[in-house]
């Protein structure tokens, strides 16, 4: 529930600010790099090659129990470095997608809301043995799955680590993408009432595909002035005030005929 997953953020957080109170802040200032373990040779160092590759590469690793447990590739692919990390997690996380997907966006919450956590992702100068240390720490302390862990490990081993956010952003989008969720921004001028909210996601769900669910999200932009754009999945519907105003105006600068 939301109220157990706040409460383990809550313990991860003051564990967190404990270990790196005494550690990593002294570190980060000296900013020393420290060579992280030999890449070569690692089970992901061939992350370069086609997916399917890493996938087994992966099972090797403690990804999956065994080769036979990886899952069919993503629905949405990506060809970035760390595109192919999210599709290697995606593959390895068969029969538990859902609950690696919980503790991959807990994890990127936990950045988003504790300097100390994004402390350690992002300085280069924090011995890699200190990091998986306190990183084993958290995942235990918030219950997440084997598997991260063991993610997490291969990042810092592969001195990828800092890439986690956006490696969590696509994983999320592949997630997505399995399970037919859409997402859909809503752009207005000013905040919407909760029922022109239900209006605009009932019109929405008559464009999107049949099964799909929406996953909706409002936000205000004065400079549109008026009316809405709506980005679902790739698709933008702009039928704000300043958009037709520059429509217009295209129209008024048209040489008559």
């Amino acid at each position: 529930s939301s109220i157990s997953r706040a409460a383990s953020f809550c313990a991860v957080h003051l564990l967190l600010a404990a270990m790196f109170r005494a550690t990593i802040r002294p570190l980060a200032q000296a900013l020393r790099p420290v060579a992280a373990p030999a890449a070569r040779g690692s089970p992901l160092a061939a992350l370069v090659r086609p997916p399917s590759v890493a996938a087994t590469l992966l099972a090797r690793r403690g990804f999956a129990a065994s080769a036979t447990a990886l899952g069919k590739k993503p629905k949405h692919e990506d060809g970035t470095l760390e595109g192919r990390y999210a599709t290697a997690l995606f593959m390895a996380s068969s029969g538990k997608l859902d609950k690696v997907y919980e503790d991959m966006t807990g994890l990127r919450e936990m950045m988003q809301t504790s300097s100390d956590f994004k402390l350690l992702i992002e300085t280069p100068g924090v011995d890699p043995t200190t990091k998986v240390a306190t990183l084993e720490a958290v995942c235990k302390k918030a219950g997440a799955d084997g598997a991260v862990f063991n993610f997490l490990k291969v990042l810092i081993e592969n001195k990828r680590i800092k890439k986690l956010t956006r490696i969590v952003d696509l994983f999320e989008v592949m997630f997505r993408a399995e399970k037919g969720h859409v997402l859909c921004k809503v752009t207005s001028a000013e905040p919407l009432s909760s029922s022109q909210m239900a209006e605009v996601k009932k019109a929405m769900e008559k464009r999107a595909e049949k099964g799909s669910t929406l996953i909706m999200e409002y936000t205000t932009n004065p400079a549109i002035l008026g009316g809405l754009v709506v980005k679902m999945g790739e698709a933008v519907f702009d039928n704000s005030v300043a958009a037709r105003l520059e429509r217009l105006q295209v129209q008024l600068l048209q040489p008559l005929a």
